[in-house]
């Protein structure tokens, strides 16, 4: 990839970009939630999907041969609540949890898989950290998202983040000194998964090969994302479909490793959220 995927191009020149995918059929569309569908808050509970992304999701998940697909590191249930469209499959805690919500069906019925005993033991490792991490840090901007097997300690609140993150790691490996959970960074946030977990990347690569489309669609903003991206063109790049893997600027800047392997930056989750519904009515 080269240089020029640091700058973000405009709306009507990635419309031009899509054009191509959209009259091959099956078409998969995927996309993560905080940064694309989403714009990044301070409090990630207040977290709401832009409208103009909903609605693509609605349309996009009622016309035939699109399968929809909403893969967050969120947990299922958190992120199908926000999103609230059916016909979609839920993949949350970055593909560890899967569940798919029908028409009309309502998110908190969601039904997930229960993690198997090696999770759930790391599950249980997870939240003793979880319990005792925030008297090691003692600061207001640490929010604590459980979402076991795993748990995330986000610091977007916090004044200096390389700081924040130094001691947020710190105190985890005071925690966990025989290292037995995975250190899994991203921006402003450390989460700590077991190890060999599924990550975005198997994901995507599991939902190729179940839909085996002739196009894809893949829209995130953070280092996970990435994983998924170069699944997709890989697959693109064997000849097993055609697809666009599209990053978004969600802060001041796209980590490096997301833009080097997406085709097009969007430069933020609003025109994300325009480029989405675009592509759903050229449908």
């Amino acid at each position: 990839m080269t240089d020029r995927l640091l700058d973000p191009i405009n709306l009507r020149q990635a419309i031009a970009e899509a054009r191509r995918l959209v009259e091959l059929r099956p078409l998969l569309v995927v996309s993560d939630f905080d940064g694309t569908l989403s714009q990044i808050v301070q409090d990630p509970w207040a977290a709401t999907i832009l409208p103009a992304g909903r609605w693509a999701l609605r349309r996009l998940a009622s016309t035939p041969g699109v399968h929809v697909a909403v893969l967050s590191g969120r947990t299922a249930r958190d992120v199908a609540a926000r999103v609230r469209v059916g016909n979609v499959t839920y993949l949350g805690n970055h593909g560890m949890e899967r569940g798919y919500l029908p028409r009309r069906g309502r998110p908190e019925r969601l039904l997930v898989p229960a993690a198997d005993d090696h999770a759930h033991e790391a599950g249980h490792l997870a939240e003793d950290i979880a319990e005792q991490l925030p008297a090691l840090v003692q600061e207001p901007w640490l929010v604590v998202e459980r979402k076991p097997p795993a748990v995330a300690f986000h610091f977007r609140q916090a004044p200096e983040t390389a700081d924040a993150a130094a001691r947020v790691r710190a105190a985890v490996d005071q925690l966990d000194p025989a290292g037995r959970l995975e250190r899994f960074p991203g921006r402003r946030v450390l989460e700590l998964r077991p190890f060999g977990a599924v990550a975005k990347g198997d994901a995507m690569r599991t939902l190729l090969d179940e839909v085996e489309p002739r196009a894809a669609l893949l829209l995130g903003d953070d280092i996970s994302d990435a994983l998924a991206f170069s699944e997709l063109r890989e697959a693109r790049d064997q000849g097993r479909l055609d697809g666009l893997a599209v990053a978004i600027l969600a802060r001041a800047e796209v980590p490096p490793q997301v833009a080097q392997t997406a085709d097009f930056v969007l430069p933020s989750p609003l025109v994300a959220a325009r480029f989405l519904a675009a592509f759903a009515r050229s449908l």
